[in-house]
């Protein structure tokens, strides 16, 4: 090809997951779900309660092995990996329920995030060399700053425990990104929030995107998901039911039919 010719390549997915099947006791919790997330995308995972969305996310982060199919991250195959391998390579995650260290300071709950990045192990802890405690300040300031970025910085003290509900689903944020992913998958980040809280992070997630790091999320709040999703994926019973952009999803027929409703 000509250098001066545009580039026909098609943008590779940094994830793919495809004809995933998965069962518990007879129960088809997911069947030949396919789709793929390019990198630098906001996309969603959208259905009804039993749909299959957080049995999808256990599957991509390795809590759950499919019976059927393959994933890939970055155009390697991660099927059977374990979650402690996958967020080395770069895929983190939020829960539906807050999951924090409760005696914790919220600083805390962020530094134990960074434990994949450090090197710091038993005796370096015992010994204190120079090098760990470089590495300890370097931790401490990256800490403070991922709580500054979700607007935390000023309770870095407080146990987690005591914060508000909202300000604890800011804060999982900040561990997950203490992992530096290149991949963060987000389980119902705007349950619980009031309406200020949900716009307070509508922005973050742009924030995050613009950070370089690709989004997926399941979300039942379908006006925060409409405004900030670049493509959107339908789930109902286990099965893909749809998949486009929110403009296309809005305007489908099944899925109004499913789950939208004709409101």
């Amino acid at each position: 090809m000509n250098a001066l010719e545009p580039s026909t390549s098609v943008p590779q997915p940094l994830l793919k997951v495809e004809a995933v099947s998965k069962s518990f006791g007879g129960i088809q919790a997911l069947y030949n779900v396919s789709f793929e997330v390019t990198s630098g995308q906001i996309y969603a995972v959208i259905g009804p309660n039993g749909a299959g969305k957080t049995t999808l996310f256990n599957i991509i982060t390795g809590i759950y092995t499919p019976e059927e199919g393959g994933i890939f991250y970055d155009r390697q195959g991660i099927r059977g990996k374990k979650v402690y391998q996958l967020v080395r390579r770069g895929i983190a995650r939020t829960f539906q329920n807050v999951e924090l260290f409760d005696s914790m300071t919220v600083l805390e709950n962020v530094l134990v995030g960074q434990h994949v990045r450090t090197r710091c192990g038993f005796w370096g802890a015992i010994c204190h060399w120079p090098w760990v405690k470089k590495e300890e300040k370097e931790a401490h300031r990256r800490a403070m700053e991922l709580l500054q970025f979700v607007g935390l910085e000023g309770v870095a003290q407080n146990r987690s425990s005591d914060l508000p509900f909202g300000w604890q689903r800011f804060l999982e944020i900040a561990r997950a990104l203490a992992a530096e992913p290149r991949l963060l998958l987000l389980d119902e980040p705007a349950s619980g929030l009031n309406a200020v809280e949900t716009e307070q992070l509508a922005t973050l997630l742009q924030q995050i995107r613009e950070r370089g790091v690709t989004l997926l999320l399941v979300e039942h709040d379908m006006s925060l998901t409409m405004s900030i999703s670049d493509r959107i994926l339908v789930l109902n019973q286990g099965k893909k039911l749809a998949e486009g952009t929110p403009r296309e999803i809005q305007a489908d027929e099944a899925v109004i039919d499913a789950y939208l409703g004709r409101e």
